[in-house]
């Protein structure tokens, strides 16, 4: 069911000295690289649409982690991998998580900038699943069978997200807190899983004030949304190691990571005002 045949004839395929090709690319559909993407993309263009696609990846995410702790299947023998890469030891194999986020950021954006007839929209994205998914085949972190299913039931999810909620990003959240609750325990609370409820919890909070932010009015307020967002953003970050032993504070912290992405607007908004005035 899982292709170890075949996930041998797609290792063997690449050389050892394209690694770092390959890393960067698997980065891809990683949740720190996604997050970073659909930040920018709604502090700088639809925040309507990019805050429902942030809605997706947080639903998502706890999904994944339920559904990987269920079928408990583990990943390929450490021997298999393209180089050595300690992270990615820990965890189940089946489903390919990365390949279940790149399908639905990618695919979701796809369908919430309402471009599903665009064929090169459709073909940008299908390209960059199809190359996480094998990334993850290459590197030897997961068989063929489990990116294909992962990608699979990362499209399906965009199609039931948008059915669900009807373009409405709190709709999106408040799915993501009900499988985000279930993955906490299903997970044993495992970091992903607090990342899911905090960030269902803060994206409810933030989401419920997307009509009262101001419009992107300049190139220069978005960069300052980049530094500003950003830095707090990687502030937060930072602190997630000096609280990561106490439960209940990560999922403070991550509910305050994704209500700081959707108010920041607000903030430097804010701050504008307060510069102008005291001119």
């Amino acid at each position: 069911m899982r292709l170890e045949e075949q996930s041998a004839l797609v290792r063997n395929a690449v050389s050892a000295e394209y690694a770092d090709l390959i890393v960067f690319v698997t980065e891809l559909g990683g949740t720190t690289a996604l997050m970073l993407l659909l930040s920018v993309l709604f502090w700088w263009s639809s925040r309507r649409r990019s805050a429902l696609v942030i809605s997706y990846a947080v639903a998502g995410l706890a999904l994944m982690l339920s559904l990987k702790t269920l079928f408990a299947l583990p990943r390929p023998p450490a021997d298999a991998m393209l180089v050595a890469l300690e992270d990615e030891r820990t965890g189940y194999g089946f489903p390919s998580g990365h390949a279940f986020a790149a399908a639905v950021v990618y695919g979701g954006l796809v369908s919430a900038y309402d471009r599903t007839r665009d064929r090169r929209a459709l073909l940008a994205a299908g390209t960059l699943v199809v190359l996480v998914s094998l990334s993850r085949v290459v590197l030897g972190v997961h068989y063929l069978g489990d990116v294909i299913v992962g990608s699979v039931l990362g499209v399906a999810f965009v199609v039931a997200m948008d059915r669900l909620t009807g373009g409405d990003p709190t709709i999106g959240f408040a799915v993501a807190f009900v499988f985000s609750v279930p993955a906490v325990v299903i997970a044993s609370g495992t970091t992903d899983s607090l990342l899911g409820l905090g960030g269902s919890i803060g994206g409810l909070l933030g989401s419920r004030r997307l009509s009262a932010l101001p419009e992107l009015r300049s190139r220069l307020e978005g960069l300052v949304l980049f530094v500003v967002g950003g830095g707090f953003v990687a502030v937060v970050q930072a602190a997630e190691s000096a609280v990561e032993a106490v439960e209940p504070l990560l999922v403070v912290l991550y509910a305050i990571l994704v209500a700081s992405i959707l108010l920041a607007p607000a903030a430097v908004g804010r701050l504008e005002v307060d510069v102008l005035e005291s001119r």
